[in-house]
């Protein structure tokens, strides 16, 4: 797997010619770009936990295969899925680099918004530090609204039987 650097200048390159440097579809795009691997690979130990009797036991009930899905492996998965997305949310949330280069004034992430107030000349400390205060909150308020899904989908795949 090749670093983010390696494909940020392709990117750029790609969006210049779109016309979409400082928009938020580059932002967007870029950040589900980025956070999908790591979405999809936690995502697959969850749901190869899901036992697959349950998945017969649905089907021969009647279910199709997206009824299967959504009625017995979703809700089962359901810690796991809200811890990668709380995973997903904090990476992309500090996603610093791609911001850097793909957004503009107009579209800036919070990430950004900070690095501005270090210069060369100095450092406005008040202002840094109530940019990183109001940067963490979200973060933490969600985490602290989600920690027992958070607790529960971590150590959902600890015990093998």
């Amino acid at each position: 797997m090749a670093p983010g650097i390696g494909y940020l200048i392709p990117w750029f390159i790609l969006f210049t010619k779109a016309k979409l440097i400082d928009t938020y579809t580059a932002l967007i795009l870029t950040h589900l770009i980025v956070a999908l691997p790591l979405v999809l690979w936690v995502m697959i130990g969850f749901f190869e936990d899901v036992p697959g009797e349950l998945i017969e036991a649905a089907r021969i009930d009647g279910c199709s295969h997206w009824g299967a899905f959504a009625r017995v492996a979703i809700p089962l998965a359901k810690p796991g899925i809200v811890a990668t997305g709380i995973l997903a949310f904090i990476f992309s949330w500090n996603n610093f680099l791609f911001s850097l280069i793909i957004a503009g004034f107009k579209t800036r992430t919070l990430p950004i918004a900070v690095y501005n107030f270090l210069s060369y000349e100095e450092i406005n400390w008040g202002g840094l530090t109530a940019a990183a205060t109001v940067i963490t909150l979200p973060v933490l308020l969600l985490a602290l609204l989600v920690q027992k899904h958070i607790v529960r989908g971590l150590t959902l795949g600890a015990m093998k039987g």
